[in-house]
């Protein structure tokens, strides 16, 4: 019974989780992505060969600084959007603990993606590495069956938002309905 008890108790806590590290992971991929097509852009290209040169000449220890330590900088401000939420200044708090985070994980992933070579050189790096990855397996799988549930009750709100997309198009297009709709607003601007 005990069991039981603490495992209906227990289920809440190991979905938040198992969400949230998802979330982190989703962002992980988008962000360094991101990240990744910014630095493709950059035209110094000089400057990025010199830099993946460095990394490759670098022991493995010390990619793992260079992985490491811009990570850790960006850490200071993510307290100190806290203290700002702690001191009643929530928004602006909230807003620097967001862009910290957001920042953080963008450079991690594309700091990752330059040296995960070297980095899974490292027996405990790589372990721990496939432990993640793992973890991100078991967390798919635990979110699933609620994932299923989502989608089979938006599935009638869906089919609805098909069927009024589809209703507009057939009656001139939604580009023109949107237009109509933007000359009336004008027209309204222009009477108040």
């Amino acid at each position: 019974m005990r069991a039981r008890l603490r495992n209906r108790l227990s289920r809440p806590l190991w979905f938040v989780l198992a969400a949230l590290f998802l979330f982190e992971a989703w962002l992980w991929d988008e962000l360094g992505a991101l990240l990744k097509k910014i630095a493709g852009r950059i035209p110094f290209e000089s400057l990025k060969a010199a830099l993946a040169r460095a990394i490759e000449v670098l022991p493995a220890p010390a990619v793992l600084a260079v992985f490491l330590v811009p990570i850790a900088l960006i850490e200071p401000f993510k307290i100190a959007g806290l203290w700002l939420i702690a001191n009643r200044h929530i928004v602006s708090g909230i807003g620097a603990f967001l862009a910290a985070k957001v920042l953080g994980l963008g450079v991690a992933a594309f700091l990752f993606d330059a040296t995960r070579g070297k980095l899974l050189t490292m027996g405990w790096f790589a372990r721990f590495y496939a432990w993640v990855i793992k973890l991100r397996a078991a967390a798919h799988a635990f979110l699933e069956p609620y994932k299923q549930r989502v989608r089979a009750a938006l599935a009638p709100f869906r089919e609805k938002l098909r069927a009024a997309l589809a209703a507009l198009r057939s009656q001139g297009g939604l580009g023109r309905r949107l237009a109509i709709l933007r000359a009336r607003a004008r027209r309204l601007r222009g009477l108040t």
